[in-house]
């Protein structure tokens, strides 16, 4: 096996009976494409390899994208991409029309933003199946008024489904990372906000959290980007079923997506921004 390489955040999966629960939570069948993001040397691969239409491989690493390339070479529904998940076009090789489901272990040193690029993708996948490290999952999953909750949280679960299928202990690597992993599960939710509404929800939900401790009615009244002013910033949380007075850990994701939406209907949406949450 390849020597792991830091620089790109490589931990192999060597526990097979870990690596056949990780499948099983994808549900893949024939009909199925899947799009698999850091393959490593087809831990997971080689359990999808004609189980499934059409499988498509993202691999960064030179040396593991050669070698996948060579081991798959005489096979037509594999495609190996060698290129960064954050660069290349995600969707590329996986055919139209066709249902696409997603599995990854993903680099901690990116988890936040490629889980947003993800998320991104158009059709969205009707399920993915992601490894990350286990408090990255934890803060994914939480609920309103637990410790971590903050705007990865609101940002994710308002668009997906969040599921924490099983923790990973660290010596089911190689080699051992210095932190526990876990399997969390997202399928799209139908009422999520379109791109607007998402750019609004990520400067709604950056701004609050930076100002954790603060109360609503005082954030929307200072922070640069609403300047509301008193009255107004009150009528709109009451409109929106909030109290002034309520802080943002508080305040559900639902919640958020509405008070973006109101914000926008005011004239302080802001399209274009980008920014996953944190």
């Amino acid at each position: 096996m390849e020597r792991a390489k830091r620089s790109l955040s490589q931990n192999f999966l060597v526990d097979p009976n870990i690596r056949r629960k990780i499948v099983a939570e994808l549900g893949a069948d024939s009909a199925d494409a899947v799009l698999e993001v850091g393959p490593g040397h087809g831990e997971l691969t080689d359990l999808l390899v004609g189980h499934v239409e059409r499988l498509v491989l993202i691999e960064k690493d030179d040396d593991l994208a050669a070698e996948l390339i060579r081991r798959f070479r005489e096979r037509p529904d594999v495609t190996v991409v060698h290129g960064d998940a954050l660069q290349v076009e995600l969707a590329d090789g996986l055919g139209p029309d066709r249902p696409v489901r997603l599995i990854s272990n993903v680099p901690y040193g990116i988890t936040s933003p490629l889980i947003f690029r993800f998320l991104d993708l158009r059709p969205i996948p009707r399920r993915m199946v992601l490894m990350v490290q286990k408090e990255v999952a934890d803060r994914i999953s939480a609920p309103e008024g637990s410790k971590v909750y903050g705007a990865l949280s609101v940002g994710v679960q308002a668009r997906a489904r969040v599921r924490v299928a099983f923790k990973v202990g660290r010596r089911a690597f190689r080699p051992e990372p210095r932190v526990d992993s876990a399997v969390i599960v997202l399928e799209p939710r139908p009422d999520a906000p379109g791109p607007a509404g998402e750019a609004d929800l990520r400067v709604l939900t950056r701004v609050a959290f930076s100002r954790r401790r603060k109360q609503l009615g005082t954030i929307l009244r200072t922070a640069p980007e609403y300047r509301l002013p008193s009255e107004e910033a009150e009528s709109l949380l009451r409109k929106a079923g909030l109290s002034p007075q309520a802080r943002p850990e508080t305040v559900s994701p639902d919640r958020f997506v509405d008070l973006a939406r109101r914000l926008r209907q005011i004239g302080l949406g802001h399209v274009g921004d980008r920014e996953p949450g944190g």
